[in-house]
């Protein structure tokens, strides 16, 4: 008799488990969500707290492809006046089409890029009303310099950013930068610049 009731017990037992087991399949426990990225997490700084222009992005995204640390050099080198730049972030690697190019006597060529969705919050309303809603790229130092404040930083620097085809989609690297003198955001100086 006490065999038996052992048998009942342990029989029981291996049934539960079993049932409990199916039924964790049917309905398995849901996996965590992902935690959100320390740059989710953290607040954006408001413009009087960072001394920011309000007209500059809030933030700036996370590049979906972090740039070669070889492209990233310093963000001053080669730019005149460089504090007219208020540095954002040192390296930063967008994506998007080239729509217009530009000569500029600073020895720099803008690019104006319409950026692809995942960047597009890296305008501000300077982009928007007076560069066709376009992110500025400028590579410094790649033509014939004729405004004087800019000859000596451009002293000795041969061309390195091939010039793009407008049309044409690319994925860039450069510093990104408010410039305070005309109110929009670029990537200045840009270093790396390839079809993608």
């Amino acid at each position: 008799m006490r065999t038996r009731a052992v048998l009942v017990v342990a029989a029981t037992l291996v049934v539960g488990c079993s049932s409990a087991s199916s039924q964790a399949q049917q309905n398995p426990t849901p996996s965590a969500t992902p935690s959100a990225s320390p740059t989710d997490a953290q607040p954006s700084p408001s413009p009087s707290a960072s001394g920011v222009s309000p007209s500059q992005p809030a933030s700036s995204p996370t590049p979906t492809n972090p740039p070669a640390a070889s492209a990233c050099r310093d963000p001053h080198e080669h730019v005149y006046n460089p504090d007219r730049l208020h540095l954002v972030d040192r390296c930063m690697t967008i994506s998007g089409t080239v729509e217009l190019i530009r000569s500029e006597a600073d020895g720099d060529y803008h690019i104006l890029m319409r950026l692809d969705p995942a960047f597009a919050n890296l305008v501000n309303n300077g982009n928007i009303s007076s560069e066709r809603g376009d992110l500025v790229l400028e590579p410094v130092c790649e033509i014939r310099v004729t405004q004087r404040d800019a000859i000596s930083a451009c002293s000795g620097v041969s061309p390195s950013v091939p010039r793009p085809v407008i049309g044409t989609h690319y994925s860039a690297t450069g510093a990104y930068v408010l410039d305070t003198v005309h109110g929009w955001m670029e990537l200045h100086p840009l270093w790396d610049l390839h079809a993608a």
